[in-house]
């Protein structure tokens, strides 16, 4: 355009564009309203949402776009700012229209009608839980076929809630972001913004998960992980049976304070751990060797006492003892937490649902959650020693628990060996040698205790035996810290049976399900055994594993043995922080995941298989 044409155009835009703005001040007119939309009300840490930005333009009006062909043309500008964001938010433009004015001897480039602005925020994965708010400003210059108006701006707000990753997010289903052309944003903003899995169970709401969290505690107690330890509180329950019932009664409260303020502690750590940005799930402390040989060695010498190598009392293993002091009330309490510690590899029905939306929640409401569990798994201790009508039914006292006490020492060392079997996948073969080294040690400690520090001999052979004994101890766990290395990650072997196990990774489920095929998901872990337990019942059954092979379901394995931040999300895609977790994908587009329960038989994986092609 010839420079004498321009400084006309300009004139003439400042000319008529002063009058006309004038007129509209006091008709208070607005050419353009903006109008936000977002693709959820909630989104997850290091995640992100996406914006759709509509101007609705009035009739026989335009503003410029944003790369305007002449350079005097005021282009439209939109920022998106956030309270917990300095990086910038891209903006998606779509394609401009050209047009010829009156007053232009070339087209211009505008956006008419109702154009649509896209833009995806990303949420860093440090931020805080609760309300954010997201800035939207827009300025531009509206024009019609003969005037234009001085640049005029909007500036509008909206909130969103950043929550756990446990939770799943509802994705706001609107066609307004079909309108978005994302093909022109970065890939890594795009790969930010993830739709949540949906599956066939309801979200639940805060009375649910209570209900849930204490059912969950009582069947918690028929777990194999939690069976072997807790069946020494039978010891306990039948010495306080001829005990006045006020002492009883002291014994079930001390062991349910000692189950639930641990079920509390190990839930403030967890969440502790996951505000920080660890991605932690139930049971997290057994992803850990270093725990797993501080455990395994505690429970060993539980087991040498219960045989009788050395006596500490059965108060540290049972509900509690016939105690003139408290020292029996210390012993049940202690009892509740190691009960507590070993029953964290487990999921019992009910359970997986209730944590989950345990930890999407404010922290007063999930600790009241996890404390609910506890109360539910202390509910049968506490009955028993309660309610008079109940201990009638308590053997007396005899003879006959000293063989008793030694048949639960067998499966105290059941639990180690398992403990054992766990740790030997987290750091292999050498470092399960040098923890059966760290247990000689430890046990000639307990022998020495054993042997010269029981009561019957003189006070300075006592003290002799205790300070040996407790250098053996502590040597034996400082030989195993020394020599194993913790850190060292061991290949598991994907080949158990008839069936073809794939390592778990998004892209292979990704494009397995391009490919239409079925795919079968096993969210498991060595620690835990209940996800043992069904691996040998369901997975290990014929008729199961020729209906996966005939339907050529693509089975993957996602192992959280060791702590994995990537199986960590993928459960929480699905509302659940906890193992096991099965889900069955049918590869028919658009068809929600089929979520199995926690404990499963071959019964169930069939039918569940049944419903997305017949055998």
């Amino acid at each position: 355009m010839k420079t004498k044409y321009k400084i006309f155009v300009v004139f003439f835009i400042l000319l008529f564009g002063s009058m006309n703005a004038q007129l509209n001040f006091f008709k208070n007119e607005k050419v353009a309203k903006l109008k936000i939309y977002k693709s959820a009300e909630q989104a997850h840490q290091d995640g992100g949402i996406i914006l759709a930005l509509q101007l609705n333009i009035k009739d026989g009006w335009h503003v410029n776009s944003n790369k305007p062909h002449d350079e005097f043309l005021i282009p439209i500008q939109i920022s998106v700012t956030t309270d917990f964001n300095k990086e910038k938010n891209e903006i998606i433009f779509p394609k401009p229209e050209d047009i010829k004015l009156e007053f232009s001897e070339e087209p211009v480039s505008v956006f008419e009608g109702n154009p649509v602005f896209g833009s995806v925020v990303k949420i860093p994965k440090d931020v805080e839980l609760g309300n954010k708010n997201i800035v939207v400003k827009v300025t531009y210059q509206a024009c019609n076929d003969k005037t234009c108006m001085p640049p005029e701006t909007i500036i509008d707000t909206i909130s969103f809630d950043v929550v756990a990753g446990s939770i799943a997010i509802k994705e706001n289903k609107n066609d307004i972001f079909g309108k978005i052309n994302f093909e022109k944003i970065d890939n890594s903003k795009k790969e930010s913004v993830t739709t949540p899995i949906k599956s066939d169970e309801e979200p639940i709401g805060i009375w649910i998960a209570l209900l849930s969290a204490f059912l969950g505690g009582i069947i918690l107690n028929l777990m194999p992980c939690v069976l072997p330890v807790l069946s020494l509180k039978i010891l306990g329950i039948v010495q306080q049976s001829g005990e006045d019932s006020k002492k009883r009664i002291n014994h079930g409260i001390a062991f349910t304070l000692g189950v639930v303020s641990s079920f509390l502690i190990l839930a403030g750590i967890l969440l502790l751990l996951r505000a920080g940005g660890e991605q932690l799930g139930w049971g997290f402390q057994l992803q850990s060797p270093a725990f797993i040989i501080l455990l395994t060695i505690l429970l060993f010498l539980f087991g040498l006492s219960m045989f009788g190598v050395f006596e500490i009392g059965t108060s540290l293993t049972a509900v509690g003892q016939s105690s003139s002091n408290d020292t029996g009330f210390v012993g049940s309490f202690s009892s509740g937490i190691l009960a507590t510690v070993v029953a964290t590899p487990c999921t019992a029905p009910f359970m997986g649902s209730a944590l989950g939306f345990a930890l999407s929640q404010p922290t007063v409401l999930a600790l009241l959650i996890f404390a609910m569990l506890g109360l539910g798994m202390a509910l049968p201790y506490l009955l028993l020693t309660t309610v008079p009508a109940l201990v009638k039914y308590v053997p007396r006292p005899g003879a006959w628990m000293e063989s008793f006490k030694q048949f639960m020492g067998f499966l105290l060392m059941a639990t180690v060996l398992w403990l054992l079997w766990v740790f030997s996948l987290q750091v292999g073969a050498e470092g399960l040698l040098i923890l059966l080294a760290a247990f000689i040690i430890v046990s000639i400690g307990g022998w020495i205790f054993g042997r010269w520090g029981n009561i019957a001999k003189p006070k300075p052979t006592r003290v002799k035996a205790m300070i040996l004994t407790a250098l053996f101890i502590i040597g034996g766990v400082v030989f195993a810290f020394k020599f194993i290395d913790t850190n060292v990650t061991v290949n598991q072997s994907l080949e158990k049976g008839n069936i073809k196990w794939q390592k778990f990774t998004p892209d292979l489920l990704s494009n397995s399900l391009k490919e239409g095929k079925p795919v079968f998901i096993d969210f498991t872990a060595a620690w835990c055994l209940s996800c043992q337990v069904n691996e040998k019942v369901a997975f290990g059954s014929e008729d199961v594993q020729k209906a996966f092979k005939k339907l050529g379901v693509v089975m993957l394995k996602a192992d959280w043995t060791n702590s994995d931040a990537m199986i960590t999300k993928e459960l929480a895609k699905f509302g659940r922080n906890s193992v096991p977790l099965y889900v069955l994908y049918s590869g028919k587009e658009n068809e929600e995941p089929q979520i199995l329960p926690e404990i499963i038989t071959p019964g169930i994986v069939l039918d569940a298989l049944k419903k997305i092609g017949g055998f």
